[in-house]
């Protein structure tokens, strides 16, 4: 035992020696022969090295800019972390005066040969720009020669106008962080608010200090005494250069879970808010907001609130559209459907419209704030109380504080009847009221004609329920013949048009049998799959040779046959985050099995109900037998979208009993 402890010790005492020359270039043997992490052996990879320094310079043509300063070092493991050799970089790219300008971008990838430390540089041929959108751009670029045990280096700035805006520190990453070295130093000019990410559980000590520092700055003012003429000044600038510094070693992994959409909102991250500027001659300006404020200004931009106000566009369309008369509650399905069929979604984010909804109505394409804007502009049209809701997407997050970068989604709101109806129009199956998976995120901001805004939950009030229905006969060669009908709605049947509307039937029996064992699918019927206001129906019969098995005179029968769920997919021990269903949820599934002749229902397996506490949600599992029949039922409800990780060791419990249950046998015995 204690020759143990002391091998682990010398490994945790070698791996603090290893790569302490954090120059670039300076790679070492040590680095290059690590097998694993020694505190974290499942990584794939790990960042050696991780230094992002970002400072403000000055001068007299462009004022203050900021200059970023990256510098990564990173082991790769296995063939798993080749994924870590390839960098996206996002590019403020306005244009040719006003956009983020790459210096020095270098890297290399080192591999040990024949007991040598031999480097392959990343080539200009290896770099690549790819324009995002009219704002912004990506430079690409993935090292060369790496393999397993590769170590890869790179290293580069950024030359930003963008001085009000300081992105979110990620002091954490999908791989563990042997050393992270983190600052910012901004002048006082800029004053900027620092905020934590709440839902993080590592929160790496930040380091507040300051310094003084000189500039000399030059100006011209106009001298309305001297007939305007312009006069020059000069004059030396001492001011307070305030430096946040963070400084960590062994920062662990941010590990996936089940059923947790975005891990990017658990991340121990830094934010930057800007509170106020001050110029030279210290005039202040605020930018403390809060939520009205910032909805105004999004809403009177012209690109935002001044594309609901055009109509001549569409306005012959929608007249005839609406010839003859369209019931008061026709009006936002037919129009709803009209620009799902009319206007093909680009996979562009963003809360403006980027060219105008005029030009993306005209090329039939465009981005979900094209589309959704227009559809408002539309609905208002016909006389229908159609809002704009800002959104901030799963994958954007949740805005800590209120700020325009908050949102990068809007969505269709109509207000009926003192609830609020929600319409996207990106997705050619999308339903009212049952928005993409993308946008159920915790809440949005609805803005009015007139100029208020309130917080409107996203979240689905009603469980969407799927209800299958097996019909079965047991026959004298213990094999099951039966037909399977069930009922999806809502999300269940959103799911299920997004992903196999528009197969073949052989497609769809080869994806009905897929993981089932021995079944044969036949005579399959599917209902309503273009129809969003009705349920999916599906219905299918089979015969099915699993599920059974004959132990001298008894038989051993699957209660669900092929339904059965045999993994609990909540397994862990303890849980860091919330569990995300996205929508509330019931599943329900009755077996009814009639039992062949010559023999008897032995036993049945006990029924069992269990309730989480608050409504959470519940399970239960009930068999009834009569006569030669056994009826086998199962409901399993989750009552809520989110459920908060400390529920759960209930609901952990509710799925391993589910497990259980679903492995009792119903015992057949002959007569």
């Amino acid at each position: 035992m204690n020759k143990v402890l002391l091998i682990l010790m010398l490994q945790m005492g070698a791996t603090s020696l290893i790569a302490q020359n954090y120059k670039f270039g300076k790679v070492s043997e040590e680095e290059l022969k690590e097998e694993f992490n020694p505190l974290d052996s499942t990584a794939n990879a790990t960042i050696l090295y991780s230094s992002e320094k970002i400072h403000y310079e000055y001068t007299r043509d462009r004022g203050f800019f900021k200059i970023q300063e990256v510098h990564k070092r990173i082991k790769i493991y296995n063939k798993e972390g080749f994924r870590w050799a390839s960098k996206e970089i996002a590019m403020y790219d306005k244009n040719t005066s006003t956009k983020d300008v790459m210096l020095n971008l270098k890297g290399e990838t080192y591999n040990l040969l024949e007991g040598k430390v031999v480097g392959s540089k990343l080539k200009k041929s290896g770099i690549f720009e790819e324009e995002t959108n009219k704002y912004w751009a990506k430079t690409k670029f993935t090292l060369p020669n790496v393999k397993v045990g590769s170590v890869i280096e790179y290293k580069y700035r950024i030359s930003s106008p963008l001085n009000m805006i300081i992105d979110d520190a990620l002091l954490q990453e999908l791989i563990p962080v042997k050393k992270l070295d983190y600052q910012v130093r901004v002048p006082e000019f800029y004053n900027f608010k620092t905020y934590y990410n709440p839902q993080s559980i590592l929160k790496p000590q930040i380091v507040t200090s300051s310094k003084r520092k000189n500039v000399q700055v030059t100006w011209t003012e106009q001298d309305w005494s001297l007939g305007g003429k312009r006069n020059k000044y000069e004059r030396n600038i001492d001011y307070k250069e305030v430096i946040y510094t963070v400084s960590e070693e062994n920062i662990p992994a941010l590990k996936q879970e089940i059923y947790v959409s975005n891990l990017n909102n658990y991340r121990s991250k830094l934010s930057f808010e800007l509170a106020s500027t001050k110029s030279f001659n210290m005039d202040f300006k605020s930018y403390s907001s809060d939520w009205n404020s910032i909805t105004k200004v999004i809403y009177d931009n012209q690109y935002f609130g001044g594309q609901l106000n055009k109509v001549n566009y569409f306005k012959k369309d929608i007249d005839a559209l609406m010839n003859g008369g369209v019931a008061t509650n026709a009006k936002v399905p037919t129009i709803f459907e009209f620009v799902k069929s009319k206007i093909k979604w680009n996979d562009f984010y963003g809360v403006y419209s980027n060219e105008g909804v005029r030009k993306a109505y005209e090329a039939g394409e465009g981005s979900v704030s094209d589309i959704n804007l227009m559809l408002i502009a539309m609905l208002r049209y016909v006389g229908v109380k159609a809002n704009p809701i800002l959104v901030s997407t799963k994958s954007n997050g949740i805005p800590l504080f209120a700020t325009r970068q908050g949102f990068n989604y809007v969505i269709c709101g109509v207000e009926e009847q003192n609830e609020v109806v929600f319409l996207d129009a990106t997705e050619k199956f999308a339903a009212i009221n049952t928005l993409p998976e993308r946008a159920l995120n915790w809440q949005g901001r609805l803005i009015r004609e007139h100029g208020s805004s309130s917080w409107v939950s996203l979240f689905p009030k009603e469980n969407s329920v799927t209800t299958t229905m097996l019909s079965v006969n047991l026959n004298e060669e213990l094999i099951f013949n039966g037909k399977l009908r069930s009922q999806k709605t809502d999300y269940f049947a959103s799911n299920y048009r997004n992903k196999y509307t528009g197969l073949a039937n052989e497609d769809l029996i080869k994806n009905f049998s897929k993981d089932k064992g021995e079944i044969e699918i036949s005579n399959l019927e599917v209902k309503n799959e273009k129809n969003m206001f009705k349920p999916i129906l599906q219905s299918y019969e089979f015969a099915y040779e699993d599920g059974v098995e004959e132990i001298g005179n008894e038989v051993y029968v699957d209660p669900l046959l092929f339904l059965t769920n045999t993994e609990n997919i909540f397994n862990q021990e303890e849980r860091k985050y919330n569990i995300d269903f996205n929508f509330p949820r019931t599943q329900k599934t009755i077996v009814s099995i009639t039992i062949p002749e010559g023999y008897k229902v032995k036993s049945v397996p006990e029924g069992v109900r269990l309730a989480m506490s608050d409504e959470l949600g519940d399970y239960s599992f009930l068999v009834k037998q009569n006569g030669s029949k056994v009826q086998v039922s199962q409901t399993l409800k989750v009552n809520f979208p989110i459920v908060p990780a400390s529920y759960y060791p209930e609901l952990k419990e509710v799925y391993k009993k589910l497990v259980q249950k679903n492995a009792e046998k119903i015992v057949l015995e002959k007569i």
